[in-house]
């Protein structure tokens, strides 16, 4: 792991957008419930169709932003970890070329190809997805957990006390 993060380090700038911005995403997500409480609670059941199109104008604007977000967010994860997959496939390419012949004679062919490709892609696609979708998820249902006891503390401690559960599971 110590290796890998080598090769990502010259691409932090490019990864700490790429996390700012799932950040931003993830906001807009755990703030849309409250938004629609607040068209309910003001506009419906008060009968007010201008606080409806208001917060609904707001809403709007909120998910163009997340929208917004979500591609640069994918075009910097994207560029991390290709980035980070062209040095990998380099260094090993240097690597296999500094091999003397006995050692050539150690290692089968289609196993150094399958190192220079298959692997290298697997550390891409996972450099990739952290940054777009496995750190989304568990921040997700903390953000979820802290809304919940925001809004109703009662009605919160039915996931505080579920969610290790369903972790455990």
């Amino acid at each position: 792991m110590k290796i890998i993060w080598s090769y990502i380090r010259p691409y932090r700038f490019a990864m700490w957008i790429a996390i700012f911005l799932m950040f931003v995403e993830l906001v807009v997500e755990l703030i849309h419930p409250l938004l629609l409480a607040k068209i309910i609670d003001d506009g419906i059941m008060q009968n007010d169709l201008q606080s409806v199109l208001y917060w609904g104008a707001i809403m709007v604007g909120l998910s163009f932003i997340a929208f917004i977000a979500g591609i640069v967010n994918s075009f910097y994860a994207g560029h991390v970890s290709q980035s980070t997959g062209l040095d990998l496939r380099n260094g090993l390419y240097d690597k296999v070329q500094a091999f003397s012949f006995a050692n050539l004679q150690k290692f089968q062919t289609s196993s150094l190809i399958t190192r220079l490709t298959n692997d290298v892609t697997q550390i891409q696609n996972t450099i990739f997805m952290s940054l777009r979708i496995m750190l989304r998820a568990p921040l997700l249902v903390v953000g979820g957990v802290i809304m919940a006891l925001f809004i109703n503390v009662q009605l919160a401690m039915f996931l505080v006390v579920t969610i290790p559960i369903l972790i455990v599971f």
